[in-house]
């Protein structure tokens, strides 16, 4: 593996196998950042439903903005 730059990229996992474990392993600490999803069908104008994307998109903006 050659260098490119002043950066030592070493938290690249050369290894598939490993790759695939640290993977699940950030799936699984990434999975408790998500809202929980609502499950079944609901149903709505267009309008409501761009009223709850607004309302999902300042949380998240907020949420950012806070950390």
């Amino acid at each position: 593996m050659r260098i490119v730059g002043k950066q030592d990229r070493t938290e690249i996992e050369l290894d598939p196998i490993k790759a695939i474990r640290r993977g699940v392993l950030l799936d699984a600490m990434m999975s408790g950042t998500h809202p929980p999803t609502q499950r079944g069908v609901s149903r709505g104008t267009h309008e409501h439903f761009n009223r709850i994307d607004a309302a999902r998109r300042v949380e998240a903006a907020r949420a950012l903005n806070a950390a």
